[in-house]
């Protein structure tokens, strides 16, 4: 089938415009992981950037796996962790002081994608 060259310059036009818009989505995801980062106060432990965690207990999160971050995130937040640390993260974001909801399952994934970038 031979394509004209006016559907050949939509085509190629197309894919652009759909390669700019999914770059832009990145883009955006991962402003909100790293502004979810702050807002749910994981900075106050892992540090702004994931890399700089406040004691040796607490784990540096930045560059890992996603997926490995988000399953871990999530085993924690339900409260299935067994770790010493695990617990205790648990217990930070459900204690009666804690004003803040945790974030969502979509915000974690958010906040993992952004980790995983770093």
């Amino acid at each position: 089938m031979k394509t004209s060259l006016p559907m050949m310059s939509f085509l190629t036009l197309l894919v652009a415009s759909q390669t700019t818009v999914k770059a832009e989505e990145d883009s955006l995801q991962g402003q909100q992981g790293a502004d979810l980062f702050k807002f749910h106060g994981c900075v106050n432990c892992h540090g702004a950037d994931g890399k700089s965690p406040v004691s040796k207990m607490v784990p540096e999160l930045a560059g890992k796996p996603a997926g490995e971050l988000y399953s871990k995130a999530t085993k924690i937040l339900s409260g299935e962790g067994e770790s010493d640390e695990a617990k205790l993260m648990h217990a930070a974001f459900y204690s009666p002081s804690s004003c803040d909801a945790p974030p969502t399952d979509a915000q974690i994934k958010s906040i993992t994608a952004w980790l995983a970038a770093q």
